[in-house]
C-alpha cells in the first residue's frame, strides 16, 4: 500500500506542477521580471534538461559539459516550480541584482571613447563608422583596420569580429578590445600582422548591444536584451533566418530569449543586417560568453550547413586550439533560432561561428583583474587561426565583362563527379567572389540570370587559389 500511495502522490504532484509551465511563462513571468537567483542544475541527459527548460522558458545562462552542469538564472517563482519539478538545483548566487561588475569593465560611452581613441593614435591603418542606431538612439561603433582605411578594397577579403548581442556578457567587448589592440600595435613590427593588415579588411563592433548594456549597468546586471519598451528584445533570437522556428526562441515579451514582434524588427538588428550586406565578411566570429564553447551554423535540430564540412572543420580547430567544445547550438547546447550566424551563412555564406568565453566558474562577470587577460591572451589562437586560414586552401577570383564587374551572378559548388550542390554562392556586387574549401577537386558553374556562363574543374590544394573569369 505505501508503495502505491506514494505512486499516487507522486501522479498527483506531476499533475500539478506540469501546470506551472504555464504559469511561469504566463502568470507568474507577469510578475517576476527581474532575475534574483543564480542557479546550477546537475543532470545525466543535458539535452534533456535543455528542452525541459526550454518547456519551462527558463533563461538558461551556462552549461558545463565536463560536469553535467546546466547555469541557469531564475526568479524565487522559477526556482521553486524546478524544485518541485524534481531538478536537482543548487543555488549559486543570489546577491548583485542591481549591482554593477567590476567597474573595469567597459560601458557604451567608455567603449565609443576607446574607439575614437585608437583611431587617433593609428589614423593610416583605422577608420571608425557608425553601422546604425540603436532603439534609444545610441551609435553602434565599428572600426576597421587596414592599410588603406578609406578605400573599400574590394579584391580584399573582409573578416568581422563582433561582441555583445547580449548585455550582461561583459567579457566579449574585452575580446574585441585585444584584437584591436594587438592588431594596431603589431603592424610594422609583427610580420604575421603586418601581412594580415595589408592583404585584408578587418572590421571590429566591441559592443553591438549598447541599450542593454546601459541598462545592465544602470538597472539589472543580468540583463541580456535591447531595450525596446523596456521589455526588450533577444537581438540573438530577431534576425531572419530560422525565426520562431524550432522552439528556440519566445513569443513573451518578459522572456530573456524573446525574440520580437517579427522577423528583424530591431534597429540594431537591421544595422547588422545591412553593414553584412555591405563588407560581405569571408569570416565572422560573434564573442558570447559563457560555456568555453565554438558554434557553427544552423542552430535548429537536425539542420545543417551544405558546406558543413568545410565550417565543422574550422570550427573543431579553433575549439581544438581553444581547448572549447565544438558543435552546432542544437548539439551543445538547445535549438537557437533567428541567430546571427545562421542568417550571416544563410543570405551571404560568410562562415561565421559564435565563441563562448569562459567556464561556469568564471560566469557572466569575472573579477576583472583575475579574468581578463587570461581570458583575451588565451582567445588570441582561435580569431589568429581565422586570420591564417584566409590564406589556405581555396578561390578567390573575380567576374568581369569588358573589364567592368559583373555584379548579379551566383557559383554552385560541386565536389567533382558529385551532382549534390555543397554550396550556392551569391557574389559581391564588386564582381569578386572568396571560397573557401577543403582540399580537393570541384566543378564550379557560375551562372546569371541567363543562365550558365562558365564551367571549372578545379584541383583545390592547401593554398588560395587564384581564379578570374572574363566573359
Amino acid at each position: 500500500m505505501s508503495a502505491v500511495r506514494n505512486l499516487l502522490i507522486l501522479v498527483v504532484l506531476t499533475l500539478i506542477t506540469s501546470q506551472f509551465t504555464k504559469a511561469s511563462s504566463d502568470m507568474g513571468k507577469m510578475f517576476q521580471t527581474t532575475w534574483t537567483i543564480r542557479a546550477s542544475i546537475k543532470t545525466d541527459d543535458i539535452q534533456a534538461t535543455f528542452r525541459k527548460l526550454t518547456e519551462f522558458d527558463i533563461d538558461i545562462a551556462g552549461v558545463n559539459h565536463k560536469k553535467s552542469n546546466v547555469d541557469v538564472l531564475v526568479s524565487d517563482y522559477e526556482y521553486k516550480v524546478l524544485k518541485n519539478n524534481f531538478f536537482d538545483i543548487k543555488i549559486l548566487d543570489t546577491k548583485g541584482v542591481t549591482a554593477a561588475p567590476d567597474t573595469e569593465y567597459k560601458t557604451p560611452d567608455e567603449i565609443e571613447t576607446l574607439v575614437k581613441e585608437f583611431a587617433d593614435k593609428f589614423p593610416s591603418i583605422t577608420k571608425v563608422i557608425s553601422i546604425g542606431k540603436s532603439v534609444e538612439g545610441r551609435d553602434i561603433w565599428a572600426i576597421k583596420i587596414s592599410d588603406n582605411p578609406e578605400s573599400h578594397e574590394t579584391s580584399e577579403p573582409a573578416v568581422l569580429f563582433n561582441s555583445m548581442h547580449h548585455a550582461r556578457e561583459v567579457m566579449g567587448p574585452e575580446v574585441a578590445l585585444d584584437i584591436i589592440e594587438t592588431l594596431l600595435n603589431g603592424y610594422r613590427g609583427d610580420a604575421k600582422i603586418t601581412n594580415w593588415i595589408d592583404s585584408n579588411e578587418l572590421w571590429v563592433i566591441p559592443m553591438f548591444n549598447v541599450d542593454g548594456n546601459n541598462k545592465m549597468w544602470t538597472k539589472d546586471r543580468w540583463w541580456r536584451k535591447n531595450n525596446r519598451g523596456g521589455y526588450g528584445v533577444d537581438l540573438n533570437r530577431n534576425y531572419p533566418a530560422g525565426w520562431n522556428k524550432c522552439n528556440g526562441s519566445s513569443g513573451w515579451k518578459v522572456s530573456q530569449t524573446y525574440r520580437g514582434p517579427s522577423p528583424a524588427s530591431e534597429p540594431e538588428t537591421q544595422a547588422m543586417m545591412n553593414f553584412i550586406k555591405e563588407v560581405r565578411p569571408v569570416f565572422d566570429i560573434s564573442y558570447h560568453s559563457y560555456s568555453e564553447l565554438v558554434i557553427y551554423p544552423i542552430g535548429c535540430k537536425p539542420e545543417r550547413a551544405t558546406n558543413f564540412e568545410v565550417i565543422e572543420k574550422i570550427g573543431k580547430q579553433i575549439g581544438s586550439l581553444l581547448n572549447y567544445k565544438a558543435g552546432t547550438a542544437w548539439e551543445l547546447l538547445y535549438n537557437a533560432d533567428g541567430g546571427d550566424i545562421d542568417w550571416m551563412y544563410e543570405a551571404y555564406q560568410v562562415i561565421p561561428y559564435v565563441i563562448e568565453l569562459n567556464s561556469t566558474k568564471e560566469g557572466f562577470q569575472p573579477v576583472y583583474s583575475k579574468w581578463r587577460d587570461v581570458t583575451v591572451k588565451h582567445n588570441r589562437a582561435g580569431w589568429q587561426f581565422l586570420l591564417e586560414r584566409l590564406e589556405k586552401s581555396g578561390i578567390r577570383g573575380q567576374v568581369t565583362k569588358n573589364n567592368i564587374a559583373v555584379k548579379d551572378f551566383k557559383i554552385d559548388i560541386f565536389k567533382a563527379g558529385s551532382t549534390i550542390k555543397l554550396q550556392e554562392y551569391i557574389g559581391h556586387a564588386s564582381g569578386m567572389y572568396y571560397l573557401i574549401l577543403n582540399p580537393g577537386e570541384y566543378n564550379l558553374v557560375f551562372k546569371n540570370a541567363q543562365g550558365v556562363f562558365k564551367k571549372e574543374l578545379l584541383d583545390v590544394k592547401n593554398s588560395l587559389m587564384e581564379l578570374n573569369i572574363s566573359l
